[in-house]
């Protein structure tokens, strides 16, 4: 179970917000064969002073469009990520339109079951 957590600035309507969280789920649903109910996101919208972000650094130019997306996920080969980062820009370079440039993409996949609790406060690894 991936949690995506994706930051971005402020004002966007809520069809981007929702294009967005498709393409993602789509991206991993692809490279990551998560279930299709398999749906945990956070959207951060952030005041335009309150997200700083280097416009040139390794992979820019970034525009005020830039998003950060964090997928928190259990452990994955090397493979699997490398497809989910093209699979995502792929997807988000489609529907919203969002420039590959603008999409930055971090992997934290160090749990285990033993870290979630899906509900009512009982470990996944005990399920």
């Amino acid at each position: 179970m991936p949690l995506v957590t994706v930051t971005l600035t402020k004002g966007k309507p809520q069809q981007y917000i929702e294009q967005v969280s498709g393409s993602i789920n789509n991206a991993l649903l692809e490279s990551y064969m998560l279930p299709p109910n398999d749906l945990f996101q956070r959207f951060l919208q952030l005041e335009p002073g309150a997200f700083i972000y280097d416009r040139h650094y390794r992979g820019g130019p970034r525009s005020d469009d830039f998003i950060l997306v964090e997928v928190k996920s259990n452990a994955r080969r090397t493979e699997e990520k490398d497809a989910a980062f093209k699979s995502i820009v792929e997807h988000l370079s489609k529907s919203p339109g969002v420039r590959p440039e603008d999409v930055m993409i971090i992997f934290d996949s160090h749990s285990t079951a033993e870290d979630y609790s899906f509900g009512s406060g009982i470990s996944a690894n005990k399920n």
